[in-house]
């Protein structure tokens, strides 16, 4: 490891360092690692990204906790390595912090850690081990951006008080509890709820809090992976009053795809992805009732449809029908085409003759 003193000690020494990068292996000596990283704390760095695959790495140095100038932290640790944060916890400057592959020790940590960030805007917890934690609480008065996924272990509970929080996005793997507080300045949500999650009812009481907590957002990418309809989970949609767009994507069941249209009346943009969309689809309704009340912001608000990896499958073509039917002021169509090309031509043609209650209406094939 000589080459790494050799060229940190010989820079100049009346040059502070921006942004310190460091990604070593298991056989590095940890009190090296520790070392280099206070040369960095030593000249002021702002942007620390760390990655750190030595089994047990659990010293981290205690300058990382108290540095003034950081800006951004990228801190990425070995499975089972667990993060200990110091009772005295500090980093007034902190703008962005990103975690991950990590335990913490104890709720306290977990508290010290986001109460310490007095400046936080944008917080990442990606793989992190949370088995041996009652509750996950990410309170931050300043924290405007949230990006949460692959947390290990279900037997916990989240719950998340941001009343600044503009983004966030989740990727649910299910919790026993979830508590979304004071959401109401969010603009974006992006959700992605797991295939195997309604194998049992479990977990809908929080998917139910999650879908809650996000209600006030104006912007929507909603992701179902499953073959169960879902969204019929008693008490799981609940009212989107601000919703103005929504990008849905389906991978395995649409026959309940409506009722979100039916609980945002104020949407005028609605995105529709095919892409991982399964064979299960085409053994449901998808809106042939005739007796059906149309949804009030399909037929009176949307004016923007895109349907994304559009292949021609049966039920696919039931939606196109469906919308170019009922959204009576809509104004662009566009239908993105997957598949061999010789297809692509019939799809196309067929679309384009399709009837549409829109005189404004103006269909894009692509």
């Amino acid at each position: 490891m000589n080459i790494v003193e050799r060229f940190l000690f010989s820079r100049k020494r009346d040059v502070g360092i921006d942004k310190f990068r460091l990604k070593c292996g298991k056989i590095v000596d940890p009190f090296r690692i520790n070392g280099w990283i206070q040369y960095a704390l030593g000249y002021h760095v702002k942007e620390l990204d760390l990655t750190i695959g030595i089994k047990g790495f659990n010293e981290l140095n205690f300058g990382v906790f108290t540095c003034k100038t950081l800006v951004i932290l990228r801190l990425s640790m070995d499975k089972g390595s667990i993060l200990s944060v110091p009772t005295y916890f500090r980093l007034p400057n902190l703008k962005v912090l990103h975690l991950g592959l990590m335990k913490c020790s104890d709720d306290g940590s977990v508290d010290r850690l986001f109460s310490g960030c007095i400046s936080l805007e944008e917080l990442h917890l990606r793989n992190c081990e949370v088995s041996n934690m009652n509750k996950l609480r990410v309170c931050n008065a300043t924290l405007k951006k949230l990006f949460l996924s692959g947390f290990m272990g279900t037997d916990h509970e989240i719950e998340i008080i941001t009343p600044n929080l503009v983004h966030f996005s989740y990727y649910y793997t299910g919790t026993k509890g979830f508590s979304l507080i004071n959401l109401n300045s969010l603009s974006e949500a992006r959700i992605y709820i797991g295939p195997y999650l309604f194998s049992t009812i479990d977990f809908a009481p929080s998917a139910t809090a999650l879908m809650n907590g996000i209600s006030q957002a104006r912007s929507l990418y909603l992701t179902l992976y499953s073959s169960k309809p879902i969204l019929l989970t008693p008490g799981l949609v609940p009212q989107f009053p601000n919703l103005t767009y929504l990008n849905l994507e389906m991978g395995g069941c649409l026959p309940e795809w409506k009722i979100l249209l039916a609980n945002s009346p104020c949407l005028d943009t609605l995105v529709l992805d095919f892409e991982f969309s399964g064979s299960g689809l085409e053994s449901h309704n998808n809106g042939r009732d005739e007796t059906e009340k149309v949804p009030g912001c399909l037929m009176y608000k949307v004016k923007t449809i895109k349907l994304l990896s559009f292949q021609g499958k049966p039920f696919e073509s039931q939606v196109v029908e469906y919308l170019l039917k009922n959204a009576k002021v809509l104004e662009r169509f566009t239908v993105r085409l997957s598949g061999k090309k010789r297809l692509r031509t019939k799809i196309s043609k067929e679309v384009r003759a399709l009837s549409r209650v829109s005189k404004k209406c103006q269909v894009t094939i692509i």
